[in-house]
């Protein structure tokens, strides 16, 4: 029995000089991992398979109980503010890794709904309730009091217009200057002759010295025509029957959100 004990003693020994030997470089397809490396994959026909969980947002650790500074792994989930992608934890949250990293001041439309991984939803909001450093990077392109409001805007390259400027209108009006310059003009007929009738003010009489002297004579003056010569023409106005309603000059569109990369 003592034998069998020393024999156990004797392996267990072996076993822990070979796994300290490990301890500092383990090598998975080489016999002779990189001395720097506390562990190396080497394959010709293999990758690295990270775990593939489903988070629910960059703020929350779930599923993992708590964040872990220095976590990597693949995030199958597209809800809230995250996105199918590789994730690494910084103690706090979690942090996508782009293959192209963004810009500052990098604008794109998407249908999130809120800020996520460094990009900023243009609200129109004071930029006081952003982080210290997305208020230094967003005073870097020119946005010092509050991110622009792109709700209902479209955005187009600023030529002439200042960098940030708003404007553009929905609704068009037409006023006089609008309209073409076209003079219409016309005349009624020229035939068809016609009377008019008076009543001449010489209908009354009126009496001098004795009162019995008469003017005029009424039956002569009332109710006399005119001549039926004498064509004419009439000027006419005619009225457009509109009502200044604005014309809509919005065109079919999809809704989305517009973001700007402000980082952390």
């Amino acid at each position: 029995m003592k034998k069998i004990y020393l024999n156990k003693i004797t392996l267990f020994a072996i076993l822990s000089s070979v796994l300290s030997n490990y301890a500092a470089q383990v090598g998975v397809g080489t016999s002779a991992p990189n001395i720097n490396s506390a562990l190396e994959l080497s394959s010709t026909s293999k990758g690295l398979l990270l775990p593939r969980i489903s988070l629910t947002s960059t703020s929350s650790a779930s599923p993992l109980s708590a964040h872990e500074k220095g976590m990597i792994i693949y995030n199958i989930a597209v809800v809230n503010d995250v996105v199918d992608g590789i994730y690494s934890n910084d103690g706090t949250k979690w942090n996508r890794l782009y293959t192209n990293k963004p810009n500052i001041g990098d604008v794109y439309y998407s249908f999130a709904a809120a800020d996520h991984q460094g990009w900023y939803l243009l609200d129109g909001r004071n930029l006081t309730v952003l982080t210290t450093g997305a208020q230094t990077n967003a005073a870097k392109v020119g946005i010092t009091i509050s991110l622009p409001n792109a709700t209902d805007r479209y955005l187009k390259e600023k030529g002439s217009s200042a960098l940030l400027s708003i404007g553009g209108t929905q609704t068009i009006t037409l006023s006089q200057q609008n309209l073409p310059n076209i003079n219409y003009s016309g005349t009624t007929s020229s035939d068809g002759d016609h009377s008019h009738q008076y009543t001449d003010r010489g209908n009354t009489t009126w009496n001098h010295g004795s009162g019995s002297v008469q003017l005029a004579n009424t039956a002569q003056l009332t109710n006399q025509n005119t001549g039926s010569a004498g064509n004419h023409s009439h000027t006419v106005q005619v009225t457009s029957g509109g009502s200044n309603t604005s014309i809509d000059t919005e065109p079919k569109n999809l809704a989305a959100n517009a973001f700007i990369y402000l980082g952390f």
